[in-house]
């Protein structure tokens, strides 16, 4: 059968900040992981210009039914005006697929 888990990305302007979304998504439930990589160099146009900024990358990996509730809060938490938002289903192994959907066990005890 197949495993599926979502995955998605966005980027932050610091480490502080991407740290907080983080934490702030995991606090609610949302993801079950978050990666925090950086600094990385982003190269892009805005506003007609060309710009380099340094940015942190976060990669979540979450239960795909959580992709909406995710989107919202983190548009939500995010600092930018148009913060990058990517997210696509992957397959993953048993185990690692079990616990991304469900990271507590203990919560479900309760």
């Amino acid at each position: 059968m197949k495993q599926v888990i979502g995955i998605a990305t966005t980027t932050c302007p610091d480490k502080k900040t991407a740290s907080n979304i983080v934490e702030s998504l995991l606090a609610d439930g949302l993801i079950a992981c978050g990666q925090i990589e950086g600094p990385i160099e982003s190269t892009y146009i805005w506003n007609g210009k060309l710009t380099k900024e340094p940015e942190w990358r976060i990669l979540m990996k979450f239960a795909p039914k959580k992709t909406q509730q995710l989107e919202r809060e983190l548009m939500n938490l995010h600092p930018y005006e148009i913060p990058q938002w990517t997210n696509w289903e992957a397959t993953a192994g048993d185990g690692y697929h079990g616990w991304v959907h469900n990271p507590n066990p203990r919560d479900e005890e309760n």
